[in-house]
């Protein structure tokens, strides 16, 4: 059952991509020509029936998310920068321009999930953001998913306000970014990450305090009012593709 549960992921997570984003609070609709049209969702569940959830996003709105046989379901746990290890494969949305990417939050995929969503694109107001009432300042985001090839400190760095999402391997820290990372901290707590993605690699900043989260398998049963959550839809399918779940009342900061 969880090898069927990170399979469902697996093709799941991939759909977290896509450019052209257009942005709510905590809602989003995305196309691009390789991914068909997708809807992310987030927020606090109200209700769960058989045929679907029912979440109050961020900003007050609700929406019913249909959920069938083949939606993805994970926790998403609390982790820390200390157990990211060169090498491994994570996400991570981003605020700045590609020159000066900033976390502001990372993903450590688990190793079945190694490849999801992988590249650096465009993304929406991350959960972090929209469940704290802002909406990005206004500018753009990033979502890099790649392979953390570095980790070194970083004692300074300017914020910018645009924000970004990149999907690869990990050089340096700044934004978000998924991929392999390699990397030791500095004297004002800030990682520096390599990530190396097909195509390119990217630098990113990861200051100290922000999100570090990990998914980890589980059943549509722990699903529950209360929850916060991460969902996302597609338009060839009729369920939702991933249901994103935050553990003891963490907020899924994707």
């Amino acid at each position: 059952m969880i090898k069927k549960t990170l399979m469902l992921l697996t093709g799941a997570t991939v759909l977290l991509a896509g450019c052209g984003s257009k942005t709510t609070t905590d809602t989003a609709t995305t196309t691009s020509s390789a991914t068909p049209a997708a809807t992310r969702v987030r927020g606090v569940v109200q209700s769960v029936d058989t045929n679907g959830v029912t979440i109050q996003g961020y900003d007050g709105k609700t929406t019913t998310v249909p959920i069938d046989g083949k939606t993805g379901f994970a926790w998403v746990v609390g982790s820390s920068l200390s157990t990211l290890k060169t090498g491994d494969f994570i996400g991570t949305a981003t605020s700045g321009p590609d020159s000066a990417l900033r976390a502001v939050e990372l993903v450590i995929f688990p190793e079945a999930m190694r490849g999801s969503g992988e590249g650096h694109y465009g993304w929406d107001v991350p959960g972090v953001v929209a469940a704290s009432g802002g909406n990005g300042g206004g500018g753009a985001s990033g979502m890099t998913n790649g392979t953390v090839q570095q980790q070194s400190g970083m004692t300074n760095g300017t914020v910018q306000e645009q924000s970004g999402m990149t999907n690869g391997t990990v050089q340096e820290q700044s934004g978000m970014t998924n991929g392999t990372v390699s990397s030791t901290a500095g004297t004002s707590g800030e990682t520096s990450l390599t990530i190396s993605y097909k195509g390119g690699t990217a630098k990113v900043l990861v200051p100290a305090g922000t999100p570090i989260v990990r998914f980890e398998p589980t059943q549509r049963s722990m699903l529950a009012k209360g929850q916060k959550v991460f969902v996302v839809k597609t338009a060839d399918a009729p369920g939702a593709k991933f249901v994103a779940i935050g553990k003891d009342g963490l907020t899924p900061p994707m």
